[in-house]
């Protein structure tokens, strides 16, 4: 017969010891995780004591620490933030959709912008207190940023949002950084604005007749200037000639005048008598006529005289 050996037991003593520590551990635990918060890059992080209703001023990030367990941590990014306003909206990195706006000649356009700024963390307390959703970017900004684009663009036709952009654009960025600095409820916590105005849509069939309008007035303008071009070239082509041909009198005036000269040295030391003056003169001109005939058409000439007449015979060279 088999001897009965009873199993060891465990004190009851201490099991009820080691339920109170594990239930010390997770209690330690448990407010170890409720007290503990950190805060991230570019975030400030506000205790919030639901009992007293106090705010702690904001503790910037990147950072760790300890809270009452009954606190709470809030956590808002002060570091650059957008406002993308663009489109139907459904683009990934767009906010809201275009801004539907009116010109001043009443003609429908859509706007898309680009606000970027940064929030000023002494005043983000008080920020906060006007906000407590943190939704001031829905409730204030973007509000205000439909309204004074609308405002900018009633100032200006169709036909100016094109052609002064730029200018408009830097208007827009001025209107938006007063009206934002100076809204009550911002508390002037939004500081750095920086707005792009991306772009104004007009109408289709508004955009096609101001670029045919464009077209018609580049051609006007080209046909101006070669209008102008042939006008001036005329003018100088008539110049030319006024030149060459005065040039050409003149020449022909010292040429004459150079004739004369030579015939009468001839008349003298040949001492031709008057009578034969006028043939003697017809003959040098002729001969003069002759060699310019050779120089130019480059033609020879033989001369000879036969029983007292002159025989002048063309020769090609």
């Amino acid at each position: 017969m088999n001897e009965y050996t009873p199993r060891p037991t465990i004190d009851k003593k201490l099991l009820r010891i080691l339920a109170v520590i594990g239930v010390v551990i997770v209690v330690i635990a448990l407010v170890g995780f409720t007290m503990l918060f950190s805060v991230g890059v570019g975030e400030a992080g506000m205790i919030v004591d639901p009992l007293t209703g106090s705010i702690s001023d904001p503790v910037i990030g990147p950072t760790f620490g300890l809270k009452a367990p009954w606190t709470s941590l809030t956590t808002v990014t002060y570091a650059r933030e957008t406002l993308g306003m663009w489109g139907d909206g459904s683009d990934e990195f767009a906010d809201y959709a275009a801004i539907a706006c009116f010109s001043n000649d009443q003609l429908e356009m859509e706007v898309d912008i680009m606000v970027r700024w940064s929030v000023d963390t002494n005043k983000l307390k008080d920020l906060y207190q006007s906000y407590p959703s943190l939704n001031w970017e829905d409730k204030a900004v973007a509000s205000l940023v439909r309204e004074h684009i609308r405002y900018i663009t009633k100032q200006y036709t169709a036909v100016q949002t094109i052609e002064l952009r730029d200018q408009i654009g830097l208007e827009i960025e001025q209107e938006l950084k007063n009206a934002i600095n100076g809204a009550e409820s911002l508390k002037g916590a939004i500081i750095n604005i920086e707005v792009d105005l991306r772009n104004v849509k007009l109408p289709d069939k508004y955009t096609s007749a101001i670029e045919d309008k464009l077209a018609a007035q580049q051609l006007k303008i080209q046909a101006d200037f070669e209008a102008e071009r042939k006008i001036i070239l005329a003018n100088a082509d008539a110049e030319a000639l006024l030149i060459g041909a005065n040039a050409t009198a003149q020449q022909k005036i010292i040429d004459g005048e150079g004739i004369r000269e030579a015939i009468d040295v001839l008349v003298a030391e040949h001492s031709i008598a008057d009578e034969d003056y006028m043939e003697f003169l017809d003959l040098y001109v002729y001969l003069k006529t002759l060699e310019t005939l050779a120089e130019n058409e480059n033609v020879n000439f033989i001369v000879g005289i036969e029983d007292g007449n002159i025989l002048i015979q063309p020769t090609t060279p």
